[in-house]
């Protein structure tokens, strides 16, 4: 067992490394322009970098945001549906069923909130994260020489 625990803990130290090892947000990029490491980047390579690194943030921001959204809206038609069911039976509950109900309801205005903050939060944070990204690739060594200050 106790050499078990010993194992377990190296795996996690490793694993730690490794996440903290920053990892080159540029290499699907330059990858796909078939650069080698220590070959120079061109002017187009690095404008094409830039423009495919924030296509892609930009995406995946897009793409997060309607994930978060759509959830949204299956949670709210959840409880709509759910309310439009208790409205048409509320007459012929049971305690049981209307304990249940309370607490469905309870739950799904939890979801929601918790999925509105999400999308709030997601809203007013995007902007940053591409900013960001513009910011980090114009100061990166690699493209600098050729996109500074655009």
């Amino acid at each position: 067992k106790e050499q078990r625990k010993k194992l377990e803990q190296q795996e996690m130290e490793e694993k730690m490394r490794r996440e903290e090892m920053e990892v080159d947000y540029l290499a699907p990029f330059l990858a796909q322009i078939g650069h080698q490491e220590g070959q120079p980047i061109t002017r187009e390579q690095a404008f094409k970098i830039k423009a495919d690194a924030l296509a892609d943030l930009k995406q995946r921001l897009i793409d997060k945001a309607n994930l978060v959204q759509a959830r949204f809206e299956k949670e709210t038609s959840e409880l709509e549906r759910k309310q439009q069911w208790y409205q048409d039976n509320q007459l012929t509950m049971t305690k049981e069923d209307e304990d249940e109900y309370l607490a469905y309801c309870s739950d799904a205005m939890f979801r929601i909130h918790i999925l509105e903050q999400r999308l709030n939060r997601h809203k007013a944070t995007a902007p940053n994260k591409y900013h960001e990204l513009e910011e980090r690739l114009r100061s990166d060594p690699r493209l600098a020489d050729h996109i500074a200050g655009r």
